[in-house]
């Protein structure tokens, strides 16, 4: 090599401060996307437990209602079968339409996602040693990984 090619060699800076800042900043990232994943999760987790028992109660009440309409009482207790009997069914079929339980395994499953990549690139970035084609390979990983997890998950809200 010419004495030009070394001297350009050693002064073209590497930039590892910006690429630990860059991975840094990333990281802040993933972690807000881990915590509005959580948030959306707990949300709709409490959504589906509510949907379910109101769909379990009102199907108990149809089916006891039913079970006294064998016996000499007032019709009213078939109205309350059939209101019962109803509202259970076109809840259930909002829920399915909507799929709630999707969402809550969907979220849960990115939260999941989020919080390995936060801890594992957390973790290697404290490691000491790391050189600046280290710190490359590490944001290509990043953005591998990021890119596989926003392709499976549900978009959320900022």
């Amino acid at each position: 090599m010419t004495e030009e090619v070394k001297l350009k060699l050693v002064e073209t800076p590497n930039n590892y401060s910006g690429k630990v800042e860059m991975i840094r900043a990333i990281l802040e990232d993933v972690k807000k996307k881990k915590c509005k994943h959580y948030k959306q999760f707990g949300k709709f987790k409490k959504i589906n437990t509510c949907t379910k028992g109101i769909i379990n109660a009102l199907n108990a009440v149809s089916v006891c209602s039913m079970v006294t309409t064998f016996m000499p009482v007032s019709s009213w207790i078939m109205y309350i079968a059939l209101g019962c009997t109803s509202v259970s069914s076109v809840t259930y079929a909002v829920c399915s339409s909507i799929d709630i339980e999707g969402k809550v395994h969907s979220h849960n499953t990115s939260y999941l996602q989020y919080t390995d990549l936060y801890r594992d690139v957390s973790a290697r970035l404290l490691r000491n040693g790391m050189s600046s084609p280290d710190l490359d390979n590490l944001l290509a990983e990043i953005n591998a990984r990021i890119g596989l997890i926003e392709d499976n998950s549900l978009p959320i809200k900022y």
